[in-house]
């Protein structure tokens, strides 16, 4: 099971993927209609659904704001 953190930029997924591969928390930059219905830019990154809460941290803690969340 996986899960897509809404971002508001591109920019912000390229700085969270970063933030999370040096952590060793692979993930991958998408942009899909999933991600537009709740953000217009649709732009997202997604991880596996198991570190979401240790992901959700990591980014927070760095100033990327999670618009939304898309479980698969």
């Amino acid at each position: 099971m996986s899960v897509t953190f809404v971002l508001s930029s591109v920019t912000y997924a390229m700085k969270a993927q970063d933030l999370l591969k040096r952590e060793s928390i692979y993930s991958s930059i998408i942009r899909s209609p999933d991600v537009r219905a709740i953000k217009g830019c649709g732009y997202g990154i997604k991880i596996q659904s198991n570190c979401e809460s240790y992901a959700k941290k990591i980014l927070q803690l760095n100033g990327v704001s999670i618009l939304g969340c898309i479980y698969d």
